[in-house]
């Protein structure tokens, strides 16, 4: 048997397993508070992040606009700026939609130098009901190129486009006069089809179609739709033999003015040009005629005006230096059978009893014969007879 002294202090071994017991107890619980509450930490920090994603994933979505809900932005038509170089047109140059309906004349085929030319979008394909644009404008260097475009539409029978090129190389200043004499020739063939020729071509804007309607007389018609030119040259543009035996539904072409003159002294030359008074530049050249000028330089240089009821047809005639008179049908009559008198305006609006008239003796033709006034051969002033207008044709006489 022990002695007290020799047992143990920290108690028997029984008490010690009631003390390991006791301390499980406790760890056991809080193990388990521990990964509860590592567990719901490690939750919402993953919950966080979804959710960060989540909102990522929206925005991403929200910048990708489908297309069927994108807002459309119009992009502004192309033009063309004051530095881009021209383009230099080498097939096809502008003809009247409506002139060469079988084949679009505003398919105009050109090149650029696309060293030097930044790169376009192509153009969108037009619409299959749409029409081409009517005669494309065509930058051009000069009255070569000009020449080069005409005898293209000329070649190719587009006569409108042919008389639009020629009357612009026709009015620039640095076209030489071996140009302008080879011009109105070419211009004088066109028209010759184009204005003086019974068919109607698409674009012309000179002339028109028109159906004859019932109590209709060439001289009404001319009247009513204001075409500012004689009835006669109406007859004469449709071939008509008998004026009194037009018919309704017959369809005759009409042709506008009004058409002046510019008469050149040095060259002994009328141009004959169609339209708006004052506005030259506007004027589209329609032929030339030679014609007589007066003595000792006694046309006067200036602007005038047809004169009202001047026209006259078969006219009597008084020399005012003579005194002699020549009655209607006189073979003698000097001034022959037509007579357009001429009134000055501005500087020369004191000039009195000038005219254009024909004449018998056809030799002082391109010479300095008359009293003044300027003569034309017979056939070339019964057509001038039939353009001018009284009251609204100008006659501009040049040195």
């Amino acid at each position: 048997m022990s002695l007290p002294s020799q047992r143990r202090s920290f108690g028997s071994r029984s008490s010690r397993r009631r003390g390991r017991k006791n301390r499980a107890a406790y760890i056991v619980p809080l193990i388990l508070v521990v990964a509860l509450g590592l567990w719901w930490v490690l939750g919402r920090d993953s919950e966080r992040q979804t959710e960060a994603a989540g909102t990522a994933s929206e925005m991403t979505l929200a910048e990708v606009t489908p297309a069927d809900e994108a807002p459309s932005i119009e992009m502004p038509a192309f033009e063309p700026r004051e530095h881009d170089e021209p383009l230099h047109e080498v097939a096809e140059a502008r003809t009247p939609v409506n002139e060469r309906q079988s084949t679009p004349p505003a398919a105009l085929v050109a090149r650029t130098d696309q060293q030097s030319r930044p790169e376009r979008a192509e153009r969108a394909e037009p619409a299959e009901d749409q029409q081409p644009p009517v005669d494309p404008f065509e930058p051009t260097a000069g009255v070569s190129q000009l020449l080069e475009q005409a005898a293209r539409h000329m070649n190719r029978g587009e006569l409108v486009s042919a008389r639009a090129v020629l009357s612009d190389a026709l009015h620039m200043p640095d076209t030489t006069e071996a140009n302008r004499d080879r011009i109105r020739d070419d211009l004088g063939t066109i028209n010759q089809e184009l204005f003086f020729g019974p068919k109607v071509y698409p674009g012309d804007s000179l002339a028109e179609l028109y159906e004859i309607q019932p109590g209709d007389t060439l001289g009404k018609i001319t009247y009513r739709q204001g075409l500012a030119v004689d009835w006669r040259l109406i007859q004469r543009i449709n071939r008509i033999s008998n004026p009194s035996r037009i018919r309704v539904g017959q369809k005759i072409k009409l042709v506008r003015g009004p058409i002046h003159a510019v008469v050149s002294k040095d060259a002994y030359r009328m141009d004959l040009y169609a339209g708006p008074p004052g506005a030259t530049n506007q004027w589209v050249f329609l032929r030339s005629f030679p014609v007589g000028l007066g003595a000792d330089d006694s046309t006067p240089v200036g602007h005038f005006v047809v004169r009202p009821d001047s026209k006259l047809i078969n006219p009597v005639w008084r020399n005012p230096r003579t005194g002699e008179f020549f009655a209607s049908d006189n073979p003698d009559n000097p001034i022959g059978e037509r007579w357009v008198g001429i009134e000055g305006t501005g500087e020369v609006a004191s000039v009195e009893g000038m005219g254009i008239h024909g004449t018998i003796d056809p030799d002082s033709i391109g010479s300095d014969a008359s009293m003044g006034c300027i003569r034309m051969h017979a056939g070339d002033v019964e057509l001038v007879y039939e353009m001018l207008e009284e009251q609204v044709s100008q006659v501009i006489i040049e040195p």
